[in-house]
């Protein structure tokens, strides 16, 4: 498995770098002749940190809404929501992470519309500050990143299916809340094993910065001043989870699903409803019956290729084999169609 910092390095990454940098040059010169409709826009960590250091000055907390862009409502509803949090100024983050991809193939077809994105952000009119950063900002070559590991949470379904993809989430999320200091995350469902590593990496940044503080009391009666290395010493944001946002037919909305053709999408409805088949029957039938169901529901569809059918333990991931052993349970999915991949889960029960 390659290093994700390596991947970043790599030549496809820099051609990934200079073709997204076109993209946004385009996509200013349609910002300067629409307007901002009064949302500020940084690309660079100077210009969003002053911003927030002047809205802490005024009693205001803040509000993360880290995306990669291609926006959609379940996007902005994230952003709905954080603007309903008291007291707060609304952060909303644009960065194609290069470091989350194991397949360079998937990073060139990541879909990307910043004009549109910006357009849809402006229309809203709910989030106070755009951060686009560009690679080096994230990144900077002399810096070098952090590691997490996350454990069972990162071996099963994505964990499995995409080496790397968490140790990628993990380095990028952790810079972007270094650089940006939120009182609040905010995530959305649909990525739900995303969620809980990245509540995990939030334990293991706390964890690290009582370490150094306990380090600093060792070191008080020396008098010398605490100076953490960065970047690990951060603002530890709270963590909020946005439901899945879905079209009339259930399609759990995706930047990806931007790929499929309408019948494409029409079809892809029938992952959640064969979904929904866990949470009708599962008081009638084994965990094994049931994913076994909704197998046979999936195969209805030429068109699907299934990745994987999981019944996992809600907190842990844990593969569910009896339902009593488990006080709430979801299933997860991994399905392609037409060259796209999808991912969807639904709770189970309670």
């Amino acid at each position: 498995m390659l290093d994700p910092v390596q991947k970043l390095k790599g030549k496809n990454i820099k051609k990934q770098a200079k073709k997204e940098q076109k993209i946004k040059e385009r996509a200013r010169k349609m910002w300067k002749m629409y307007g901002f409709c009064g949302m500020l826009i940084f690309h660079n960590a100077n210009g969003i940190q002053s911003a927030i250091q002047s809205w802490q000055m005024e009693g205001f907390k803040v509000a993360f809404v880290p995306t990669m862009g291609a926006l959609h409502e379940g996007h902005l509803a994230l952003v709905k929501r954080a603007a309903h949090l008291p007291q707060v100024r609304v952060v909303c983050s644009i960065f194609v992470n290069p470091t989350q991809f194991n397949d360079p193939a998937d990073l060139r077809a990541y879909p990307r519309n910043p004009a549109r994105d910006l357009h849809l952000l402006s229309e809203q009119g709910l989030a106070d500050a755009l951060f686009q950063p560009e690679i080096d900002e994230v990144y900077p070559p002399e810096q070098p990143c952090m590691t997490f590991s996350f454990g069972a949470l990162e071996e099963v379904m994505e964990g499995a299916m995409r080496p790397g993809h968490f140790a990628g989430v993990g380095q990028v999320v952790a810079r972007l809340l270094h650089l940006v200091q939120a009182d609040y995350l905010l995530l959305g469902e649909k990525d739900y094993q995303q969620f809980l590593v990245v509540r995990d990496l939030l334990r293991q940044l706390r964890d690290e910065q009582l370490r150094l503080r306990e380090q600093h009391l060792r070191l008080q009666d020396k008098h010398k001043p605490f100076e953490p290395d960065e970047p690990t010493w951060q603002k530890i944001p709270e963590l909020i989870m946005g439901t899945t946002h879905r079209d009339e037919g259930g399609l759990a909305l995706s930047s990806r699903n931007q790929r499929l053709s309408s019948e494409g999408r029409l079809k892809a409805r029938q992952i959640y409803a064969a979904l929904q088949h866990a949470r009708r029957r599962w008081t009638h039938e084994s965990p094994d019956e049931t994913v076994q169901k909704i197998l046979l529901m999936l195969a209805e569809v030429p068109e699907f290729r299934v990745e994987y059918i999981q019944l996992a333990d809600s907190d842990t991931l844990a593969a569910v084999r009896e339902w009593g052993n488990h006080s709430s349970v979801r299933i997860f999915a991994a399905v392609w169609i037409e060259g796209v991949r999808l991912i969807d889960n639904t709770v189970v029960f309670p």
